[in-house]
């Protein structure tokens, strides 16, 4: 099993990448993943710098969201990456906060209208943003991978097709893990970004369906004991054979390739050392 290794920009600044990038890739890591976490950092941009300071791991954007972009210009970008690349570039679409089938439709069509344009020899692959069982279904049908995020093992055993998904198809997972100097401000990170996340109608759905939207209404930003069903979906502060153990999980319930999701509170030194530790864990599961 390979994993793959998200990296935020607002967790990581950018010019960690240029150092972060060729230990990742030293540990075998499959992917790196620049989410848009909407800051000021473009995430094909970050996408560009870390390709330019590597040379084999894949990188890809996870996820940039289809409605905001300008198709043409986008094109543009992805042509240039992925040939500059020689193919190690991959593009993750979203819908962000639209809902619905227009929503699933809206990235569907841009997906095959930059797959119809595509001009050079590296086609990239395209992954989509999954919550649930319709934009899965359409990344079934319509793209080379989906990526889920913020969910349990038992949310994709529960979503995922009987029989299973085609050979090829990447079924990635965001797993997030927080952490800290101290356990307890690990376990507030976790809290607050849970919490902050049932804000949004998209995820508070999503946990609805996954069964636990009553478990987070339950947290208080300073909780001292996150309920174990929540533990399931994150860990704070979590050793490499908990984060090992974490991943085999998913892997059981049909993921194909676990992506590790820090969130780091500290200074640039310590940041490297948990990104460290956490690249062994790669390097580890992929043996």
């Amino acid at each position: 099993m390979k994993a793959g290794f998200a990296l935020r920009s607002s967790v990581f600044h950018p010019s960690l990448i240029v150092k972060i990038a060729p230990l990742l890739e030293r540990a075998k890591v499959d992917s790196i993943w620049f989410p848009d976490a909407g800051m000021s950092f473009d995430a094909l941009d970050l996408c560009a710098v870390a390709l330019g300071s590597s040379r084999s791991v894949r990188v890809g954007t996870g996820v940039i969201r289809a409605g905001e972009q300008d198709p043409r210009r986008l094109s543009t970008r992805v042509l240039t990456m992925s040939e500059a690349s020689e193919g190690r570039f991959i593009l993750g679409l979203g819908a962000g906060q639209a809902r619905g089938p227009a929503a699933i439709e809206e990235v569907v069509a841009l997906a095959e209208k930059l797959r119809a344009g595509y001009r050079g020899e590296h086609k990239p692959p395209i992954f989509f943003a999954a919550l649930r069982g319709g934009m899965l279904r359409a990344a079934l049908s319509s793209a080379d991978g989906a990526i889920l995020n913020f969910c349990p093992p038992s949310h994709v055993e529960r979503i995922l097709p009987k029989s299973g998904v085609r050979k090829g198809f990447a079924l990635a997972c965001y797993i997030k893990l927080f952490f800290a100097k101290s356990d307890a401000a690990a376990r507030k990170m976790l809290v607050q970004e849970i919490t902050n996340y049932n804000n949004y109608p998209s995820y508070h759905k999503m946990f609805e369906v996954a069964g636990v939207a009553d478990s987070i209404a339950g947290l208080r930003r300073d909780s001292r004991k996150i309920p174990d069903e929540l533990l399931e979906i994150s860990l704070p502060n979590p050793t490499k054979q908990e984060v090992v153990r974490f991943l085999r999980r998913f892997a059981r319930a049909g993921v194909n390739l676990p992506i590790i999701y820090p969130y780091v509170s500290g200074d640039e030194d310590y940041q490297l050392d948990v990104v460290k530790t956490l690249a062994s864990v790669a390097a580890a599961v992929a043996e």
